[in-house]
């Protein structure tokens, strides 16, 4: 019986010993010793090696970030609101000093910032998301600082982050899988189950509400990589979730990145939106500013991982060169063993198949052409058609705008057609798409778009074809049943040609149900010169000139509206929430119609008006010394083809 009993010991031990070192198959049980959380007692040494060596830059800028924190005087907090999400982000990089050079000059400067935090009534801050932040760096900091802080602060601080979890779990957006909200939820959830003691009553429970929101968000991530909220939300989600992911798996909860299929590619969606001259400006799609902040990391850490050489690359062009909140992040996750390959020799066509967003350029290098356009469900093609849709409130993707069928253009180092960015009110007039009878598209009027009356129309918007080539890319957006029922719309698909790299032709194919008005709408900066010349528009914006020539349908209105807009890219320029925006707007009315609307672009050499000429169905455009000849079929055609043909 003896024999039989030390077995059943032996073969308990070493289930025992694998689950917890690997915690692949489930929750595993955790060890108590600090630190655990990326930095761990396995992997200090590493750390500090890199600190002498090949990273010694990204710790010279992780040090600075520690020494202008220690320098901040500590101030009292109202609560954590969006001003003081930074501190959270921040903090950390005294626990990583701590853990290099072991100064305690570092604890005493963080045991000054916890105990004004301790001492600040709430941690409310913009729906969790202020709470979250100082959950995950107060986090950080009681896990590498254990041995050092004050052990009656640190009892408060770990009382203090098990209520602050509960209240993220009591007031989480736990259906938004598509949300930034939830993954930064997640986040501080998971990292204060990481952090408690084993024993301890809360750990398991915040722990499996960690894993089962993970899952969920990883179960239900776009396929494409892309991101619907666009690529600031991106940014600020995946940020937390990264952080959250690679904690887990050092401190041997469980590994999320071997089946994390979403993260594998994620790294293209915004080198695929980046603007040629300045990576860190952006296609705006969605709640968007085109100015945005990339920190390094998040390419840095997914090229660890996953070996991608692409992701290496970019991370390695967008790293600041001064300290920022992220420093330390970028010293921890870059690994330099990983070989980088030049991100500007990906092709130059992208097209993310379950969100609906399409990239063109004519190439990478400052002062090309780039063609974003975007049409699909609020939540993706494969989210729109799981049958939990309705149940889970449509997933949550709450940054977007009802702009289906819209496009923007960016060239010469500016943006020509622009997509106003954050607007503050949801409303399809402020894209580059089109009005019918007045009305756009579902789910507008409020502050927030209503994704779930965006996801109730069906047909759902869908990119039908594309066609990429070295001198030209052809795509059709078929908007389907988007637009409200008052618009009477019976379809609208838009034929965008790309002709590289200076210009743009647009077909708008249209029916309604009776006679209708509708409004072609192109959305200009303020600062753009806006003159009409005969039937054209000439448009000049800082010395970049282009044109907008409307060749069909021949009775068009055209005019110019403006009118103050509260968004963060009307302007033009950083740091203006609103500005006036200038639209230009061809107006007809017919019952079934088709818009076919040139914009060409001129190189800073050639100040040539282009010569547009329509004449039996044959369209010739000729700008910048160069011809192109293009055969356009009236004919009803299917609705995935071409209506152009190109034919020099």
């Amino acid at each position: 019986m003896m024999k039989v009993i030390l077995v059943l010991i032996l073969l308990l031990s070493v289930f025992y010993q694998t689950n917890s070192s690997n915690g692949l198959n489930g929750i595993s049980t955790l060890q108590n010793s600090h630190p655990r959380l990326i930095i761990t007692g396995e992997n200090i040494d590493e750390f500090r090696a890199k600190a002498k060596d090949e990273n010694q830059q990204l710790f010279k800028q992780a040090k600075e970030l520690a020494q202008e924190f220690s320098q901040r005087p500590v101030i009292h907090f109202q609560n954590a609101n969006n001003s003081y999400r930074e501190i959270g982000d921040a903090m950390p990089v005294l626990g990583l000093m701590y853990q290099i050079n072991g100064d305690k000059k570092y604890v005493e400067t963080a045991e000054r910032w916890i105990s004004a935090m301790l001492h600040t009534e709430s941690w409310e801050g913009s729906q969790n998301l202020g709470r979250s932040s100082w959950m995950v760096g107060l986090c950080f900091l009681y896990d590498w600082m254990n041995d050092a802080l004050n052990e009656n602060l640190k009892t408060q601080l770990l009382n203090r982050l098990v209520d602050e979890a509960e209240i993220v779990i009591e007031t989480a957006s736990d259906t938004r899988a598509l949300s930034n909200h939830l993954l930064i939820e997640t986040s501080a959830v998971g990292m204060v189950g990481l952090v408690l003691p084993e024993g301890h009553g809360k750990k398991q429970y915040f722990l499996e509400t960690a894993d089962k929101w993970a899952s969920y968000i990883i179960d239900h991530a776009p396929l494409d990589g892309s991101w619907g909220e666009g690529v600031q939300y991106w940014q600020y989600g995946t940020g937390y979730f990264l952080r959250f992911l690679e904690a887990a798996k050092t401190a041997g909860y469980k590994n999320y990145f071997d089946n994390y299929d979403w993260l594998k590619k994620t790294g293209y969606f915004p080198i695929y939106f980046s603007l040629p001259g300045n990576l860190t400006k952006v296609i705006n799609f969605s709640d968007c500013g085109t100015d945005r902040y990339l920190p390094a990391f998040l390419f840095y850490l997914p090229a660890k991982i996953y070996g991608n050489p692409y992701f290496q690359d970019f991370g390695k062009k967008v790293q600041l060169k001064t300290p920022h909140k992220f420093s330390w992040l970028d010293f921890l996750f870059y690994d330099a063993s990983v070989p980088a390959k030049d991100f500007t020799t990906l092709p130059n066509f992208k097209h993310f198949t379950d969100q609906g967003f399409v990239s063109m350029r004519s190439g990478w290098e400052k002062n090309s052409t780039v063609v974003g356009f975007r049409c699909g469900p609020a939540p993706g093609h494969r989210n729109q058609m799981d049958p939990q849709r309705i149940e889970h409130w449509g997933f949550g993707p709450g940054h977007q705008q009802p702009d289906i069928n819209s496009f923007v253009i960016f060239s010469q180092n500016e943006w020509l057609a622009i997509d106003p960015g954050y607007t503050h009110l949801k409303e399809t007039k402020n894209f580059n798409t089109i009005l019918v009878n007045g009305y756009g598209q579902a789910g507008a009027g409020g502050q927030w778009l209503d994704y779930m009356e965006f996801e109730s129309r069906t047909p759902v918007p869908k990119i039908i074809y594309t066609e990429n080539t070295d001198d030209y890319d052809y795509i059709i957006g078929d908007a389907g049943n988007i637009y409200v029922d008052e618009a009477h719309l019976n379809y609208f698909r838009r034929h965008l040609i790309f002709l590289k790299p200076d210009v743009i032709v647009i077909i708008d194919d249209l029916k309604s149900t009776g006679n209708s008005t509708y409004d072609w709408l192109l959305q200009l900066n303020e600062i753009t010169n806006v003159s009409k010349m005969d039937n054209q528009f000439r448009l000049n914006k800082n010395n970049v000139e282009f044109w907008v020539s409307p060749v069909l349908p021949g009775n068009v209105t055209l005019n110019v509206k403006k009118r103050e807009l509260d968004a963060n890219d009307v302007y033009g320029l950083p740091n203006h929430r609103s500005g006036i925006l200038k639209t230009l707007n061809l107006s007809t009315q017919g019952e079934a119609l088709r818009y076919l609307v040139v914009i060409s672009i001129q190189n800073k050499e050639n100040k040539q008006a282009p010569i547009i000429h329509f004449e039996n169905n044959i369209l010739s455009v000729e700008i910048n010394g160069k011809k192109r000849v293009l055969k356009y079929n009236p004919a009803q055609l299917p609705a995935d083809q071409p209506l152009m043909q190109i034919m020099e």
